[in-house]
C-alpha cells in the first residue's frame, strides 16, 4: 500500500514552474487515490514548502549542515526509505555538469536510488522530460536510472525517443503531458487586485513578455552561444519595435528569480508605447502567476513553465525556443509555426513572430481551447497510475490498458 511518497526535483521556491509542478502533482495523486497521501519533499527551503502547499508535506531539509549537497546526502536517503514510493519529477534527467549535484540531480539520482531499490522500494518518473544528454556517461547514466523505475512517464515524445536513443526498454514508459497543465490559478478578483497593484488596467489589453538568463546556452551544443549584449540587443528591439506597432501595455513576467536580472535590464532597454509593468515570482505565487498570465492578450515567452502556465490557461503564446523540451511542447499543442528557432536571430525574425501571434491571437486561443483540455486529462494519467499502484494493479499492465484505451 501506498501511504508515502518522496518527491525528487527542484524545490527550492525560486522556480515558479517547480512551485507549480509539486502542488498539481500532489493534488492530482490524491485527487486519483481519493485521500490525502503523505509527501517528503527534500528542499533547501523548508519554509517554502509548509507555507506553500495545504497537502500532507513534510519538508526534509537537504543544506550543507545536514550532511547534504542538495538532493545527494543523508536527508534523501533517509526520506526514499521512509516512504513508499519516490518519483522524480520536472526535467533533471540531463547531463550538463553531470558531477555537480549543485546543478545536476541524474549523477545523484545513480547514487541514491539503487540501494532504494535493493531494499524494496518503488521508483517512478512523474510527467519528466529526458534529455538533453550529450556524453557517455551522461547517456549511461540515464539508462541505468531509467532502468531502475517501476513506471515512467514523460511529458512529450521528444522524451521518449531520448530514452529510446540511450537504450531504455520503454515497455515501462508512457507519453502523457506536463503535470503543470492542471495548475490552479487565483481568484479573479485576487487576479484583478494584482493588476492593479502593478498599475494597469485589467480591461485593457496587455502583451507579456518574459526572458531567460540562459539565453541560447541551452539551444545546441555545437557552436558557441551568442554574447550576453547582442542577445539583449535584439531581444530589446524586437519587443520595443512590437509594442510600437501593438501600441498597447506590456507586462514582463518572471517565473524563475534567476532571471529577475535579465528582465529587470530588458525593461531598461525597452521603450513601450503606454505602461509597462513588471511581474515576479519574488512577489507573487505560482497560483497568483497563473492567474494574471490568463488576462495577457498575448504573451511572449522562453521560460517552458511560463509558456505552460499561460498557455493552459489559453492565452495565447509565442515561444522562443532555448531548449528542446519548449519545441517539443508548443509542437504537442499544434503550434510550431508560433516556436522560433536561434538560428538567424534578428530583431526583424523575431518581431516578425511576435507580430504575428498579435494578429492570429483569437485562432491560437481557440487551437488552445480545443488542445489544452487534453493534454490535461493526459497529464493526470500519472497520478491515476500511481492511484492503480496503490490499490494493488501491476504498472505494466495499466500502463497498457492506457496505451490500449488511447490508441482507441
Amino acid at each position: 500500500m501506498i501511504e508515502s511518497i518522496t518527491l525528487l526535483g527542484s524545490s527550492s521556491g525560486r522556480n515558479a514552474g517547480d512551485a507549480a509542478l509539486i502542488g498539481t502533482i500532489m493534488d492530482s495523486i490524491d485527487a486519483a487515490c481519493g485521500q490525502q497521501l503523505l509527501y517528503e519533499i527534500p528542499t533547501m527551503r523548508p519554509d517554502f514548502i509548509w507555507k506553500t502547499y495545504s497537502n500532507r508535506v513534510r519538508a526534509v531539509p537537504i543544506l550543507p549542515w545536514n550532511l547534504s549537497a542538495k538532493l545527494l546526502g543523508v536527508p534523501t536517503y533517509r526520506s526514499l526509505l521512509r516512504t513508499d514510493l519516490s518519483l522524480v519529477f520536472d526535467a533533471t534527467l540531463f547531463d550538463r555538469s553531470l558531477y555537480n549535484p549543485f546543478f545536476n540531480f541524474l549523477s545523484s539520482y545513480s547514487l541514491l536510488l539503487p540501494s532504494a531499490k535493493r531494499k524494496g522500494k518503488k521508483l517512478g518518473c512523474f510527467n519528466v522530460s529526458a534529455g538533453p544528454v550529450s556524453t557517455p556517461m551522461g547517456r549511461r547514466m540515464l539508462r541505468e536510472v531509467a532502468e531502475l523505475m517501476d513506471f515512467i512517464t514523460v511529458r512529450d515524445e521528444g522524451s521518449m525517443r531520448v530514452l529510446q536513443e540511450v537504450g531504455v526498454d520503454t515497455s515501462h514508459v508512457l507519453v502523457t503531458a506536463d503535470a503543470a497543465l492542471n495548475t490552479r490559478q487565483a481568484p479573479e478578483e485576487r487576479v484583478d487586485e494584482i493588476l492593479r497593484e502593478l498599475g494597469l488596467d485589467p480591461e485593457q489589453p496587455i502583451l507579456g513578455v518574459n526572458i531567460n538568463a540562459y539565453r541560447d546556452t541551452w539551444a545546441t551544443m555545437d557552436r558557441e552561444p551568442m554574447q550576453h549584449v547582442h542577445f539583449m540587443a535584439v531581444y530589446a528591439e524586437a519587443i520595443t519595435r512590437a509594442l510600437r506597432d501593438i501600441g498597447e501595455n506590456v507586462l514582463f513576467v518572471s517565473t524563475q528569480h534567476l532571471d529577475n536580472k535579465i528582465a529587470q535590464e530588458l525593461i531598461a532597454r525597452t521603450r513601450p508605447a503606454k505602461k509597462a509593468a513588471f511581474l515576479s515570482n519574488a512577489q507573487y505565487s505560482h497560483t497568483e502567476i497563473k492567474g494574471v498570465l490568463s488576462r495577457l492578450s498575448l504573451l511572449v515567452g522562453m521560460r517552458l513553465h511560463c509558456l505552460i502556465l499561460g498557455s493552459s490557461a489559453h492565452t495565447p503564446i509565442v515561444s522562443l525556443n532555448y531548449l528542446p523540451k519548449v519545441r517539443h511542447y508548443v509542437d504537442s499543442l499544434g503550434l510550431g509555426e508560433y516556436c522560433m528557432d536561434f538560428e538567424d536571430f534578428h530583431p526583424d525574425r523575431f518581431l516578425s513572430y511576435i507580430l504575428k501571434g498579435w494578429e492570429n491571437r483569437q485562432q491560437i486561443r481557440a487551437v488552445l481551447q480545443s488542445r489544452i483540455p487534453t493534454l490535461q486529462r493526459e497529464a493526470n494519467k500519472s497520478a491515476e497510475l500511481v492511484a492503480a499502484m496503490r490499490a494493488g494493479a501491476d504498472p505494466l499492465s495499466f500502463i497498457e490498458q492506457l496505451r490500449v484505451s488511447k490508441a482507441g
